[in-house]
């Protein structure tokens, strides 16, 4: 009936954009290969492409992406390449990136810090013992004197 050229399932396409809507609760993680706007609320970590956080939404975890848009509430930790918070944005939490941009009129509370390729941080942690409850560093460790 089929020859080997054909297939009884259509080809799959990559999802384009996906939608969490003001009022849904999602519990669990949301991972995804393309973009993803969330105004719901997520109990659990994002991972996407691109991510638009609009309306009031409340990530009890942590959202991963190449770009965040922020416009509207956030609460939780953000690791992505670029950042951009809106001018009426509200953002809580922490920001792990390699740009950010924070509009005039923004309102956000919390740390910023460079994200760290993982080789980096596992170079580093190689170098030097690091104690208990503290980053590694970049730094060499200190070699004793003759």
């Amino acid at each position: 009936m089929f020859s080997k050229s054909e297939s009884a399932t259509p080809p799959s396409k990559p999802a384009r954009h996906s939608i969490l809507p003001a009022g849904t609760t999602l519990k669990g993680d949301l991972i995804g290969s393309g973009d993803i706007t969330i105004e719901g609320d997520v109990d659990g970590n994002i991972k996407c492409r691109f991510l638009t956080l609009s309306g009031r939404p409340t990530i009890s975890g942590s959202a991963e992406a190449e770009v965040v848009h922020l416009c509207g509430n956030f609460t939780g930790e953000l690791r992505a390449h670029k950042v951009v918070i809106q001018k009426n944005a509200k953002m809580r939490g922490d920001i792990y990136h390699e740009i950010l941009e924070v509009q005039t009129g923004a309102d956000f509370e919390g740390k910023v810090a460079p994200l760290r390729p993982a080789s980096a941080k596992a170079k580093a942690s190689a170098r030097t013992p690091v104690p208990a409850g503290q980053e590694p560093s970049d730094q060499p460790s200190p070699q004793p004197l003759p």
